[in-house]
């Protein structure tokens, strides 16, 4: 099996992030576009996934995503106020994280899943008038959404898995 060479392999994944850094929509466009606060939640994971890949504070990425999405001022302050909370609390999310999926270490589980878990986890944290169930449907439908075909029923396990120990 041949390898690609480091060169060529860096530049497919830098072309890859152009639509991401251009403030692109990036997941499942054959569903409709999120609007209200699953947009703004969207953006925070977006920008957490941008986060991971190159090193860029997740907030400035939010607002950017946000505001390129046409979101209002508040629901654009939501999305970066959950990416800003999100990337500073990673080490403690990740070990909840890695407590409900004691299967999956948390560096191996897809970017998406891990941000979507994230960003639900800090809207439990920061924003206790959300009710859980809402949260964790709004976490499967973002799962659905921007990752894989197995995403929502991997977020959902995990979510589920942290309700039933809390």
């Amino acid at each position: 099996m041949k390898s690609d060479p480091p060169a060529d392999l860096e530049d497919r994944i830098v072309d890859s992030l152009i639509p991401l850094v251009e403030g692109d929509f990036l997941g499942n466009t054959e569903q409709e576009l999120p609007i209200g606060r699953r947009a703004a939640r969207t953006a925070a994971v977006q920008a957490l996934y941008e986060s991971d890949l190159t090193g860029h504070p997740a907030k400035p990425a939010a607002q950017r995503l946000a505001k390129t999405a046409g979101l209002s001022c508040k629901l654009c302050l939501l999305a970066a106020s959950l990416a800003e909370h999100a990337e500073g609390g990673r080490e403690t999310l990740d070990r909840r994280i890695q407590i409900a999926a004691p299967l999956f270490p948390t560096n191996q589980i897809a970017i998406v899943d891990r941000n979507v878990l994230r960003v639900a986890l800090t809207e439990l944290e920061i924003y206790g008038e959300t009710p859980v169930e809402v949260v964790f449907n709004e976490a499967i439908e973002i799962a659905r959404l921007l990752g894989s075909h197995e995403s929502p029923a991997f977020v959902n396990g995990v979510l589920a898995s942290m309700l039933e120990s809390s």
